[in-house]
């Protein structure tokens, strides 16, 4: 009996509830993502003159009707849920048909669904224009390449449409992705048809790819889509006309281009311009490279923090030469650590000369880190450690070292030399675990080895925005083009990468800045290196 009056007072609510409810309310939160669907469906019922097949009047009925009894319920189960606790057997009932409706319209809008994009598909078989369009009035309609294909035959008003262009766009970026994946099997005449294609779809990276293509046996059709490129948007294109004249011995021409990139704030430019003047017996465009000098260090090119950081030791200002050093270092120029290290012993700050002396290899960097083991500056005192360095820094030239060397000779000893083979060892082991690991040296005969996991440490430029890789430039000037689809490495331009990736064993053959050309090998990326 107590159960038959609970339920008459639930259904006594629901009776009340129904006659309060406004039959125009909102759409609760929840069924808000069927706004624009809703909104759809009731212009086809309200267009005059509109022909709408029969199935999709019906399914469009079907999902109105199922909307409404949704959004109903969760008004009332939201309406009660002020009034009772959601522990209350009112509330449990109603929240409960709120739940039921609410699939029942999921599975209504996946029908409709459904229907559309088979109603927009036979549409376009039987060259129904108008039904094609009814149907693409609906977000949950595709627009697939058969569609894309059909407006294109159809006037251009039809081809401004919003879908249209997204798809355009889209289509033409999978046309990049496809091209760049042939080029890493060293399929360049199908690579160099599809990026062709996205060209004329007004695909900007494709541009500059047709560029690349032709760099290597055509210098006058790379210059053509370069050219285009540029007009596109695509800055890189700049440094790539320069490269392209300096190989057709046009040298003014070629620096035309260099001194718009870098007018422009591209720091690479600056400092290519840097390195050229300072070349020159030009009084005049000599006494121009340090000023673009200072212009890259300051926009961030790596190479010209070190060589800012060089000439600020020359004018005896170390303490600034020490900030442009060190954030030289960070960005990868393993140069830097000789010249830190000797900053750091002239200042007798032992303690952080030792670490950047012992990652640099110069002669100077060796006999002084010699001097630290023999006289105990900042380290204990060895005299073998100090016997081994002294005698690589008189390989390398270094003249003091000869007679530290048969000065310490009398001093080194057998424990010394136990302790030291001990510690190469257990370097050796833990680099080779790391090789394991990480991958291997990029030499040639590795690169040429598809599959091979290799370990790439450089500084990254990016092309495009959205392109789908980056250049990377190791320390000895070799450039890799890193194939890196769903931007997982997460690199930015002039940002020091140390990534481990797979060989394909193909390379592309483009520009340098010495008026030649340069191998580029392409390898997929796989994870930053630990």
């Amino acid at each position: 009996m107590q159960t038959f009056f609970r339920l008459l007072l639930i259904s006594i609510t629901f009776f009340f509830l129904a006659c309060n409810a406004t039959p125009d309310i909102a759409l609760s939160p929840k069924l808000n993502k069927y706004a624009d669907t809703e909104e759809n469906c009731q212009d086809l019922r309200l267009t005059p003159g509109l022909m709408v097949p029969d199935a999709l009047d019906k399914e469009c009925n079907s999902f109105l009707k199922r909307l409404n009894k949704a959004n109903i319920a969760t008004y009332k189960s939201s309406q009660l849920a002020k009034k009772h606790s959601k522990t209350s057997p009112e509330y449990i009932h109603a929240n409960t048909e709120a739940n039921r409706q609410y699939r029942k319209t999921e599975v209504a809008y996946q029908k409709l669904t459904k229907l559309l994009n088979h109603l927009s598909l036979e549409a376009i078989k039987h060259d129904d224009l108008s039904t094609v369009a009814m149907t693409l009035r609906f977000k949950e309609t595709k627009f697939t390449k058969k569609h894309y294909d059909y407006y294109k035959k159809q006037s251009t008003s039809y081809q401004e449409s919003e879908r249209f262009r997204a798809f355009e766009q889209r289509y033409a970026k999978s046309l990049v992705r496809k091209g760049l994946s042939y080029l890493s099997m060293g399929d360049k005449k199908h690579a160099l048809k599809l990026f062709k294609t996205s060209a004329s779809l007004n695909n900007k990276q494709a541009f500059y790819l047709v560029g690349i293509v032709y760099e290597a046996k055509n210098i006058d059709k790379a210059i053509t889509w370069h050219t285009q490129a540029k007009e596109n948007g695509v800055e890189t294109s700049t440094i790539n006309l320069a490269r392209l004249y300096l190989r057709k011995h046009e040298p003014k021409k070629a620096q035309e281009f260099y001194l718009e990139a870098a007018e422009n704030e591209n720091a690479y430019a600056q400092f290519i311009l840097y390195t050229q003047y300072q070349k020159t017996d030009n009084t005049k465009a000599n006494t121009q490279a340090f000023p673009w000098l200072k212009r890259s260090a300051e926009n961030g090119f790596a190479p010209a923090f070190y060589a800012y950081g060089q000439h600020l030791i020359k004018a005896k200002k170390s303490t600034e030469a020490t900030a442009w050093l060190l954030k030289a270092k960070e960005h990868g120029i393993t140069a830097a650590n000789a010249d830190l290290g000797v900053l750091y012993y002239k200042k007798k700050a032992y303690a952080s000369a030792l670490d950047f002396l012992t990652e640099a290899s110069t002669a100077q960097a060796k006999y002084l880190l010699a001097r630290m083991y023999e006289k105990g500056l900042g380290v204990k005192v060895n005299f073998y450690h100090a016997y081994v360095l002294y005698k690589e820094a008189s390989k390398l030239g270094e003249k003091r070292a000869k007679k530290a060397l048969r000065r310490v000779a009398k001093l080194k000893t057998e424990k010394e030399q136990a302790h030291y083979d001990a510690a190469l060892r257990k370097k050796r082991q833990a680099q080779k675990l790391f090789e394991a690991n990480n991958g291997a040296t990029p030499i040639l005969r590795n690169l040429r080895d598809k599959g091979m996991k290799i370990r790439i440490r450089g500084l990254v430029s990016i092309p495009l925005k959205g392109s789908y890789g980056f250049m990377l430039t190791s320390e000895d000037a070799k450039p890799y083009y890193i194939i890196d689809k769903e931007h997982k490495a997460g690199v930015s331009q002039y940002q020091y990468a140390d990534i481990t990736a797979r060989a394909t064993g193909f390379a592309v053959t483009i520009s340098d800045d010495h008026g030649g050309t340069v191998d580029v090998y392409q390898l997929i990326y796989i994870k930053p290196c630990h």
